[in-house]
């Protein structure tokens, strides 16, 4: 009897509510970005949109979690579900801001989800207080009639849920297109030679601006190669001393006789000299300081 041969699984990347690319499998090759599909996910029944079109998983491809089948391309009377849900999730945001003014509670609405199915109606929201919700949760419970959750978030989801301009003048890069928050300290902005002005390397949130993780890898990578702040070294101008490193045109800057200071290139170090040998040149020179005070007594 002849195994029944399966038919091969693709995968595919969709954006749900968020950034983030969620991962699922499928047989249709021809989905393409943009387009509307249905999934389940642990949250239940949801809408998502084609961000990674279906690709061939290499052997170790490892995603974050158990690969689920998409369940069909979303049709025209899902696409007005979709529509109709985006509208009521606006109306439900102000709801919810009006009844937690009521009760005095220090909420600010951030965003609304409601699931594909109805089965959840998600409210994202900031606040600088622990707040007691209950009372709120029962009241929207009762009038929309589904299970009910309040998410409080931190400021930075609140920057990234509500957007604005950074201190470069752009669209803050979280609201924009960051999936995830990285850890940001500030090693990064010493590591890159950055004033440690809190003005200067915080962003609209107040907190440590994202994009100093983005260039710092780069920085540990280039410094690996060049010779650290103190080494002797011998260039076609003399032997020097490195002061600083000009990590952006990967240069040395050699400071020679007399505090002449010089931009080296890397292919431009003859020689580095050994921890030893710096040793033994700090000797010669005590030995000559000494030697001058001796004849200027005589």
């Amino acid at each position: 009897m002849m195994e029944e041969i399966k038919a091969k699984e693709y995968v595919v990347g969709i954006r749900l509510r968020s950034l983030k690319v969620y991962y699922f499998s499928t047989n249709d090759l021809n989905l393409k970005v943009g387009d509307w599909v249905i999934v389940k996910t642990v949250q239940g029944t949801e809408a998502g949109r084609v961000a990674i079109p279906p690709f061939e998983p290499p052997e170790d491809f490892q995603p974050p979690s158990p690969l689920k089948p998409i369940l069909r391309r979303a049709t025209e009377e899902d696409l007005e579900k979709i529509r109709g849900y985006r509208e009521k999730e606006k109306q439900i945001l102000e709801y919810a801001q009006k009844k937690a003014n009521e009760m005095s509670l220090p909420m600010k609405m951030l965003a609304c989800e409601i699931t594909f199915d109805y089965s959840k109606i998600t409210i994202h929201f900031a606040s600088e207080d622990r707040v007691d919700f209950r009372e709120l949760v029962k009241d929207l419970a009762s009038q929309y009639k589904t299970r009910i959750e309040l998410h409080q978030v931190g400021v930075r989801d609140e920057v990234k849920y509500m957007g604005g301009l950074g201190i470069c003048g752009r669209e803050v890069c979280c609201h924009l297109f960051l999936q995830e928050f990285e850890s940001i300290t500030v090693k990064m902005a010493k590591e890159q030679s950055l004033a440690l002005n809190p003005l200067k390397i915080s962003g609209i949130c107040g907190r440590l601006m994202c994009c100093l993780a983005y260039e710092y890898e780069t920085y540990q990578k280039i410094k690996e190669k060049m010779p650290p702040k103190g080494s002797i070294v011998e260039t076609k101008q003399g032997k020097g001393v490195v002061v600083d490193h000009h990590v952006p045109l990967s240069k040395l800057v050699v400071e020679y006789d007399e505090e002449r200071r010089e931009l080296v290139s890397l292919d431009e170090v003859i020689r580095v000299y050994t921890k030893e040998e710096r040793d033994n040149d700090k000797d010669k020179v005590l030995e000559k300081i000494l030697k001058m005070l001796e004849e200027d007594k005589d």
